[in-house]
C-alpha cells in the first residue's frame, strides 16, 4: 500500500505521519512493526509478527537520519499530529532504523528461502549499526537454519542485550539450547519470554510442554499457561494436540478438561479480560503507549470489587512500569502517563494497603454470587430464585442490586469453555472465591467467618467440603 509520509517534531520527539485510515492504524498499532528504508527515497513498514509489508512511501533518507539523531522518536496517521488524538494514536519508537536498505532486502530473502542472501544482508546491518536488536535476531534464526549454531546463539545474546524488552531472541535461544540439550536454561528463556509478553506463542506452548512432560500437572502456572492456549490458539494444531495430552494425562474428557481451566483460574478467565491483555501485550511492545494506557484503565474498571481486582491491578502496575522504562524523561509529558500513575505505587505500599483492605462485606459477597450465576450471560428461573432468597436474607435493596448487576455485567464477556460448552453455576468455585476474599489480608474476622458460615449454608457446602477448600485457598 502505497501512502504519504510527512515528518513533523512534537516536542523533543522526530514524528513521521501516515496517510492511512484510522481503522487501518488501529490494525498497525497492534502490530509489532518497523521502519526501514527500501530503495532510493522509498520506506517501508515491516511487520515482525507476519514478516509482511504494511505500508510504503516517498520519504526521503534524510527523514531516516532525523529519526535516528531525535532524542526519541514516534510514528502516527496524518490528522492526529497533536493533543489527545496524537497520543491516542502515536507509536513511539527507541529503536535504531535501517538507512541502508540492506534490512528491507534481508526480509525479503529470508520471506524467499534465499538464507545465505538475507544472512549477507543481516550482516552488513549489523556491521553498520551493532545495536539492530531485530537485524540480530534474524540473523540468528537464518544462521541456525544454516546450521551454524554457535553464531545463531552470538546473535540471539546480543539482541538480548540491544533491546531487553523484546520476546523474540530469548524464545529463539531457548529453542536453540533446547535441541542442544540444555534444557533448565532453556526454560529459564523461555519464562524471560513470557516475562516481556505472556502471550508469546512459542514460549507459551513449549513451556506448557515441558510442564507435562514434567508432571506438574497441577502446578498453578500450567493452568494459567493452558487457559491461555486454549482461549487464544486453540485452532492450531500443536495447541489442540497437547490440550488433548493434558487432558488425558488428567484423566478427563477434554471438555472437562477444559472446564476444569476455568474453574481453576476463576474470573480471570473472563475473555473480555483475556483480550484485552492480549491486546495491551501487543500494544507496549509496539509502543502504542497511549492506547495501552487507555485500554489499561478500561481493564481496571472491569473488575472493581471482584475477585480479580487484586490480579488485575498487580498486572497493570507491571505494564504501567514497563510504559515508563520506555518513554523514559519524556513520559511525564504525556497526559495517558498521568491516568497510569494510580498503578505506580510500590509493592510494599500495595501489601499495605492490602493488609488494610476492609474484610469482605454483603455487597462483596452477593456481588460474587451474581458473577457465578451470570457465567452463562443467562439467569435461569432456579438462579433467579436463588438470588431472590439471597436479597431477602441479607436485605439488599433494589438500587444497589441494580448496581452489583450492572457490575458484573460489564465485568462479563460471556466466558465460554472452547467448543461452544457455558460454564455451568458451580457452588465449589463461588465458595472459593468467598474464602479467598476473606484470607487475602491473613485474618478472618468473626462477620467474614459469619458470611461463610451463611454460604456454607445457602449453597449446601458440607464441614469436609469447607475444610478442602479451605486448606486450597494461599495464605
Amino acid at each position: 500500500m502505497n501512502v504519504e509520509v510527512n515528518q513533523f517534531d512534537c516536542k523533543e520527539i522526530c514524528c513521521l505521519s501516515f496517510d492511512l485510515s484510522l481503522s487501518l492504524w488501529t490494525e498497525l498499532m497492534n502490530d509489532q512493526f518497523s521502519l526501514m528504508a527500501d530503495g532510493e527515497n522509498v520506506v517501508t513498514l515491516f511487520s515482525f509478527a507476519t514478516g509482511a509489508e504494511l505500508a510504503h512511501g516517498n520519504a526521503p533518507l534524510e527523514f531516516i537520519n532525523k529519526l535516528n539523531a531525535a532524542p526519541m522518536a514516534a510514528f502516527t496517521r496524518h490528522g492526529s499530529t497533536s493533543g489527545p488524538a496524537f497520543e491516542e494514536t502515536c507509536v513511539f519508537k527507541s529503536e535504531r532504523f535501517d538507512a541502508s536498505g540492506r534490512f528491507a532486502a534481508g526480509i525479503r530473502c529470508q520471506a524467499t528461502g534465499d538464507i545465505s542472501g538475507a544472512i549477507g544482508h543481516y550482516r552488513a546491518v549489523i556491521e553498520a549499526e551493532p545495536s539492530m536488536a531485530r537485524a540480530l535476531n534474524l540473523a540468528g534464526l537464518c544462521l541456525r537454519v544454516s546450521g551454524d549454531v554457535a553464531g545463531a546463539e552470538d546473535c540471539y545474546k546480543k539482541s538480548i542485550s540491544a533491546a531487553s524488552h523484546l520476546p523474540e531472541a530469548y524464545c529463539n535461544l531457548g529453542i536453540l539450547f533446547q535441541k542442544a540439550g540444555r534444557d533448565e536454561e532453556a526454560q529459564q528463556l523461555f519464562l524471560a519470554a513470557l516475562a516481556r509478553d505472556q502471550f508469546y506463542f512459542n514460549a507459551l506452548l513449549r513451556r506448557a510442554e515441558w510442564l507435562l512432560e514434567a508432571g506438574q500437572i497441577n502446578n498453578p502456572e500450567f493452568s494459567e499457561l493452558n487457559l491461555r492456549l486454549l482461549m487464544h490458539f486453540s485452532e492450531i494444531g500443536a495447541v489442540q494436540r497437547h490440550l488433548f495430552k493434558a487432558a488425558e494425562r488428567s484423566d478427563m474428557a477434554i471438555e472437562d478438561f477444559s472446564e476444569k481451566l476455568h474453574n481453576d483460574n476463576g474470573a480471570m478467565a473472563s475473555s473480555k479480560i483475556q483480550k484485552l491483555q492480549k491486546l495491551i501485550e501487543s500494544q507496549i511492545l509496539n509502543g502504542a503507549m497511549g492506547a495501552a494506557a487507555g485500554n489499561m484503565n478500561l481493564l481496571s474498571s472491569l473488575t472493581p470489587q471482584t475477585q480479580a481486582e487484586k490480579a488485575v491491578f498487580a498486572w497493570c502496575r507491571q505494564r504501567a512500569g514497563r510504559i515508563g522504562e520506555r518513554l523514559g524523561n519524556h513520559a511525564s509529558q504525556f497526559d495517558f502517563f498521568k491516568t497510569l500513575q494510580p498503578f505506580m505505587i510500590s509493592e510494599d505500599s500495595e501489601k499495605t494497603a492490602g493488609q488494610k483492605k476492609a474484610p469482605l462485606g454483603v455487597a462483596e459477597f452477593f456481588s460474587l454470587v451474581l458473577l457465578e450465576v451470570m457465567r452463562d450471560g443467562q439467569i435461569e428461573p432456579a438462579e433467579h430464585d436463588l438470588l431472590q432468597r439471597l436479597r431477602t436474607a441479607l436485605n439488599v435493596p433494589e438500587d444497589a442490586y441494580i448496581t452489583m448487576f450492572n457490575n458484573v455485567r460489564r465485568q462479563l464477556a460471556g466466558i465460554e469453555v472452547s467448543g461452544g460448552l457455558r460454564e455451568k453455576f458451580s457452588h465449589q468455585r463461588l465458595f472459593k472465591n468467598l474464602c479467598q476474599a476473606a484470607f487475602r489480608d491473613g485474618v478472618v474476622e468473626d462477620s467474614e467467618k459469619k458470611i461463610l458460615g451463611f454460604a456454607c449454608k445457602a449453597f449446601n457446602v458440607s464441614p469436609e467440603e469447607f475444610k478442602r477448600i479451605i486448606a486450597e485457598v494461599p495464605r
